[in-house]
């Protein structure tokens, strides 16, 4: 009985356990899931590369250079990532301690900071951007190479199989890099590059590769920790910034991506760089060159090439098992910007802030040089080419504008093949420049025109009316030079105007 009565009461106890655990079923249950995964830093295989673009940066004395972009849209329309915060993040790690870009944020879809914006207006400290990038996502080809595998085993009654396929598409990025002032793209300075990302079936694994076919290599990656398409975006932005960055500064960008001056393409490019340097700046930079080298000690003034530097580049030279003739030439730089240089801080394009004619009081006065190929006075003949010689004493911004013997007014600079309106400090710039594709040519008889040029500190030409925002060298909706002299000094009471006349000779 003592048995039975413990048994009672157990099985008397369990019925109770089970009421009561009936009763609390009915409540809800909160299932917490705990994330497996840590937090981890979003490396690509070029964030070495970003790094060694910011060392490459303060070696070649590249600072402060102002820039835009609205960011990469998908033309496909089938990938959407956020490439503008990716670009901006790109940018600021190659300017970590160069300082060699300054990124300005101006999107008219961000309604709410435009607001402020407008309620503060513009001041002295907003920069207009020298150079804004454009580009897109130009090609997404899905699954153009598809492979697959399966197999199976049979054991009696027992069967067993397994299954799986590797897909292979294809992502483009072109990049472009545009003065925004002038809104025209810089030739030399594009990045065209295409990643084959490889994805297998039921995994967010990936392996990409990317070929440059400019650069003659190619470079493999995992992107095991994200998801591959959206990484891949990222990874084929960087090395785009880096190559089209590298490009608009002229540094030897391929070092951060393991390449040496050694390649036909990569001589190509330097090439183009070097014979687009005038005699002076070759000059300067070798003097600079050498001189973080130890090996020159002189100025760094482009005039001429001194007994001292003719020895320090023999001596470059020869340390260098090239011609040791003390000549500068492409050989020499092409060696210069393959080694390891240190150019120190060379001054950037200036910011092109909105003018304040107010401050600059305490500087130095203004002056603009303005004369053409017969300023000795003497008419010009019927057919005769026009050019002119412009010269400042200080870093200026200028535009010059013709009207001709029917007061039709167009402007002749900035134009398409000279499309910086910058002046540099006692550096004469001839319009038509030795590249550009048109002539200035008097065609009648007894004519009388005219040029006008202005020179200013401050970039006005994003403040300019309308009507003289046309394109250059077609004639604009104004009456004559009187009007665009005006519009210009409204902007700017302290600008500098020169004018010259052009008489044309009778038969």
């Amino acid at each position: 009985m003592a048995i039975q009565a413990r048994f009672l009461f157990l099985a008397l106890l369990l019925t109770a356990v089970a009421s009561c655990a009936g009763k609390q079923s009915a409540e809800p249950v909160i299932d917490v899931v705990q994330p497996q995964a840590r937090p981890v830093h979003n490396l690509t295989s070029f964030s070495r590369a970003l790094d060694c673009m910011d060392q490459l940066f303060i070696d070649h004395g590249v600072n402060n250079v102002v820039i835009t972009s609205q960011g990469v849209p998908d033309a496909t329309g089938e990938i959407r990532s956020g490439t503008k915060e990716m670009m901006i993040s790109a940018i600021s790690r190659m300017s970590t301690r160069s300082g060699a870009f300054r990124f300005v944020d101006y999107d008219q879809r961000q309604l709410d900071i435009n607001a402020l914006h407008n309620l503060v207006g513009f001041t002295a400290d907003f920069l207009i951007p020298n150079y804004y990038i454009r580009g897109a996502i130009t090609q997404f080809d899905e699954q153009v190479v598809s492979a697959g595998k399966s197999g199976g085993v049979s054991f009696g009654q027992f069967d067993a199989g397994a299954s799986g396929n590797v897909t292979t598409s294809l992502v483009s990025i072109d990049l472009n890099i545009g003065d925004l002032i002038t809104r025209q793209i810089l030739s030399g300075t594009s990045a065209n590059n295409t990643i084959a990302v490889s994805r297998e079936r039921d995994s967010k694994d990936a392996n990409g590769s990317i070929d440059m076919i400019e650069l003659g290599f190619s470079f493999n990656m995992n992107m095991n920790r994200s998801e591959g398409m959206h990484q891949s975006v990222r990874t084929l932005l960087e090395l785009s910034l880096i190559e089209s960055l590298g490009k608009l500064t002229q540094v030897p960008y391929w070092q951060c991506l393991g390449s040496g001056n050694t390649s036909t393409a990569m001589l190509a490019q330097a090439r183009g760089w070097y014979d687009s340097m005038s005699v002076r700046e070759q000059r300067e930079f070798v003097q600079q060159a050498l001189s973080g080298k130890g090996l020159y000690s002189g100025p760094v003034d482009g005039a001429s090439v001194s007994p001292e530097l003719r020895a320090a580049i023999g001596a470059y030279q020869a340390d260098r098992a090239l011609l040791a003739d003390g000549q500068i030439n492409f050989q020499l730089y092409a060696a210069l910007i393959d080694d390891d240089l240190q150019l120190g801080r060379r001054p950037a394009p200036p910011p092109r802030s909105i003018a304040h004619p107010e401050q600059a009081g305490s500087d130095p006065a203004l002056t603009l040089a303005l004369g053409h190929n017969r300023s000795d006075g003497s008419q010009y003949a019927v057919g005769e080419v026009l050019s002119i010689t412009l010269r400042s004493n200080q870093d200026a911004f200028s535009y010059c504008y013709y009207q001709d013997s029917s007061r039709r007014v167009v402007r002749l600079f900035p134009n398409r093949f000279q499309p910086n309106a910058l002046l540099t400090a006692e550096a004469p710039v001839t319009v038509p420049g030795v590249n550009a594709r048109f002539e200035i040519v008097l065609e009648h008889p007894g004519a009388k025109e005219q040029i006008l040029c202005v020179a200013s500190r401050q970039e006005l030409g994003l403040a300019l009316p309308e009507r003289l925002k046309g394109e250059d060298l077609v004639a604009l909706p104004v009456d004559s030079l009187d009007a665009v002299e005006s519009a210009f000094a409204q902007l700017d009471k302290t600008l500098v105007s020169q004018r010259v006349n052009i008489d044309v000779s009778l038969p």
